[in-house]
């Protein structure tokens, strides 16, 4: 999974990248397959007195989103990948359960 980081208004360490690729763990062996790669985008704003983190992964053709916003940077970011998880979760159950043919 190519993992890209846009801050406005703030930037992250290295550290901070490493911890955020642990995050992308899971999500990267559900999206990942011999047909290609995974590219999630990942925004991250300060206004105000809060901090708001955008997560956008292009997979098959659709955009998957998922924003959240909170004071502490971090949090955020782990709310955002969460909702983008859940929704990965949703969609791979749909196409699956969409594929499955009763036996009669």
């Amino acid at each position: 999974m190519k993992i890209t980081y846009t801050g406005r208004h703030l930037g992250l360490a290295p550290s901070q990248t490493v911890e955020l690729e642990a995050e992308f763990g899971k999500i990267r062996k559900m999206l990942d397959t011999a047909n290609g790669e995974a590219e999630a985008h990942v925004i991250l704003k300060h206004e105000h007195s809060t901090n708001q983190a955008e997560v956008k992964v292009a997979w098959r053709h659709h955009e998957i989103v998922g924003e959240a916003e909170n004071a502490d940077l971090f949090a955020a970011i782990h709310a955002a990948i969460g909702k983008v998880s859940a929704q990965v979760v949703r969609q791979l159950t749909k196409a699956r359960d969409a594929k499955r043919v009763p036996v009669q």
